[in-house]
């Protein structure tokens, strides 16, 4: 596949996990059950960037170490993966959630246009 197409994919799968979190984030309270179609969506989401994200570092050839600003964003994965759960639990309430999940998301985004 062409950098194009993982960078398609890369951001379709952002779009997924965004629309995925605000299903999941949208609720009364932590103890209401998400809607299982976000919570899907977010999955999906997740995967497609995961494997569009490790495609890209193999076309562009980025070799192990790899440079900083691949980590912050694998840590922003982790984070964005972990966030429906860190609510569920009540780690993190929902309106820290939303803020949490907006700006992890913003700096993904600034990391992989500026690198």
């Amino acid at each position: 596949m062409t950098i194009e197409t993982y960078r398609i994919i890369h951001l379709a799968g952002l779009v997924l996990v965004s629309m995925g979190l605000g299903g999941v984030l949208l609720r009364p309270s932590a103890e209401s059950k998400p809607n299982k179609g976000a919570a899907i969506c977010h999955g999906i989401g997740l995967l497609a960037m995961l494997v569009a994200g490790f495609g890209l570092l193999a076309k562009r050839a980025y070799d192990f170490p790899w440079p900083t600003f691949i980590f912050i964003k694998i840590g922003i994965w982790l984070l964005l993966g972990a966030m429906p759960v860190l609510v569920k639990r009540g780690v993190v309430p929902i309106s820290l959630g939303w803020l949490v999940a907006a700006l992890a998301g913003l700096s993904a985004v600034y990391l992989g246009i500026h690198k």
